[in-house]
């Protein structure tokens, strides 16, 4: 027998989130790949407080089948228009339900969750690294750095050419970009890290600072050489998420802290120094 004990809302929310429930209309949908959709939704609240990094946790059904929010990350943000956009791939049954949502219909999330990327006053030059679905929250990070006036340049990775979208949406931000892929049918022919390393000479790291988002391996990766080049570097971390404040505690990752053994992705990130994080080195 499992017995749900109920709380009230302040034991549930931490008292730092500013946390809200709501039903926000899907205004639009685009697909940019076979299975990589863009969704525009239309939310006053949430577009006008969110910040580069942070995410959602969207219900994608009425039922119980399946049960858990998926937690997404802010994609791009209209603060005038009052709308933000999501990005997502179709890996299963919920992000499959999330994109045959019909437009116009409405969709329950919680939000805004988690941390955001801190861009410092003395940033000169912002490096943008990403791998797969990891372009995702950088575009709108990239949006911030631009009303900065702050430059910005990207480093984009994929196993191959088909997999790459968004690059239009830097172009727009006049955002210069490098891509690289596994299989070599675009670009530089290897990972998006070593594609950084035959670029890093190249460039001015005076006040420079990386910003990172993929998978755990490029991420372990882009640590070693963040600290060999004693470059500030945060990242977002992709993980499963359940509840998306920290009650459940399902998104521990390893610290390097022996003080704190475990971070929680969804509590203390998504977003960390990359010095945090023990990738399993």
């Amino acid at each position: 027998m499992v017995i749900f004990y109920m709380r009230d809302k302040s034991s549930i929310f931490p008292p730092k989130l500013n946390l809200k429930i709501l039903n926000c209309e899907l205004l639009d949908k685009t697909w940019l790949t076979t299975t990589i959709i863009r969704q525009r939704i239309d939310c006053k609240e949430f577009s006008q407080i969110a910040q580069p990094g942070q995410f959602v946790n969207i219900k994608v059904s009425d039922n119980f089948i399946p049960l858990l929010r998926r937690p997404i990350s802010f994609h791009r943000v209209n603060r005038q228009q009052a709308w933000f956009e999501i990005l997502f791939q179709i890996i299963g049954k919920g992000t499959e339900l999330l994109a045959n949502i019909p437009l116009g219909d409405r969709i329950n999330i919680l939000g805004p969750l988690g941390n955001h990327f801190i861009i410092p006053d003395n940033c000169a030059h912002a490096i943008l690294i990403a791998g797969g679905l990891g372009i995702a929250p950088l575009l709108f990070l990239a949006q911030e750095l631009i009303s900065r006036n702050i430059p910005a340049t990207l480093f984009f990775g994929n196993k191959s050419s088909e997999n790459f979208c968004c690059l239009n949406d830097f172009e727009e931000l006049q955002i210069p970009y490098s891509l690289a892929t596994d299989d070599g049918s675009l670009g530089f022919k290897g990972t998006v890290i070593d594609l950084f390393l035959t670029k890093q000479k190249q460039m001015s790291q005076s006040h420079s600072i990386i910003f990172g988002c993929g998978p755990n391996p490029m991420l372990q990766k882009l640590k070693r050489v963040a600290e060999a080049s004693k470059l500030h570097c945060q990242v977002s971390l992709e993980t499963m998420m359940a509840c998306g404040f920290g009650a459940c505690l399902g998104c521990a990752v390893n610290s390097t802290s022996a003080s704190e053994p475990y971070k929680y992705v969804c509590k203390d990130g998504p977003v960390f120094n990359v010095s945090e994080i023990n990738f399993g080195e």
